[in-house]
């Protein structure tokens, strides 16, 4: 009896092979972490190098800890924040590649002051090219739109990118635009955290 193949499975199991697990943080409204796993302290040490927050018990990189504080902000601004979309996403540069931050309100609407962040920090990098096929079959991207969605994921700017695929970088912007129009996005890092948010 002939195989069976199941394209859909397939693109699944090529997705979860490329994607790695995020840490993951808990933080109260002083900014205290409150619980975290093993893998959030390792991408820490990665994006720190060296400069962490003040504060009691471990400590969280100061680039980590403004963005919970303004996670906070804009969760306290509006208790209406589920776990739909994030408060926060922002792409830090790290040692060894890049990694995605991305921060949900977990907000207590009878005392603002116990609400809490969650706080999920992956790295993005090895899952590029991963993230970059699925966002091409579900944003309908060109293979050109997708080469430049992984230059994108490399942090390159438009011109690295022009020299890199030999276009000129006019051409690059309106790739971009494009891309930015089809996953509705408003900037390079909206489109970045849309393709690694699939």
């Amino acid at each position: 009896m002939p195989e069976t193949t199941y394209p859909v499975r397939d693109h699944f199991s090529r997705v979860i092979e490329n994607r790695t697990c995020p840490g993951v943080f808990i933080v109260n409204s002083t900014m205290e972490v409150i619980w975290a796993d093993r893998r959030a302290w390792e991408l820490c040490r990665a994006i720190a190098h060296g400069r962490t927050a003040k504060g009691s018990g471990r400590h969280l990189p100061q680039v980590v800890q403004a963005l919970c504080e303004q996670a906070m902000q804009l969760l306290k601004e509006d208790r209406k924040s589920t776990l739909d979309s994030p408060l926060i996403r922002k792409i830090i540069d790290g040692t060894g590649g890049s990694l995605l931050v991305c921060g949900f309100g977990l907000p207590f609407n009878k005392d603002p002051q116990q609400s809490q962040l969650l706080i999920l920090i992956e790295r993005i990098g090895r899952r590029g090219l991963a993230a970059a096929q699925q966002a091409k079959e579900i944003f309908k991207l060109t293979q050109r739109e997708v080469e430049v969605v992984q230059q994108l994921l490399k942090g390159w700017s438009n011109k690295k990118i022009a020299y890199d695929l030999k276009l000129k970088e006019q051409t690059v912007k309106e790739h971009i635009q494009r891309i930015m129009a089809k996953t509705k996005s408003e900037s390079r890092t909206g489109i970045l955290a849309r393709v690694l948010l699939l």
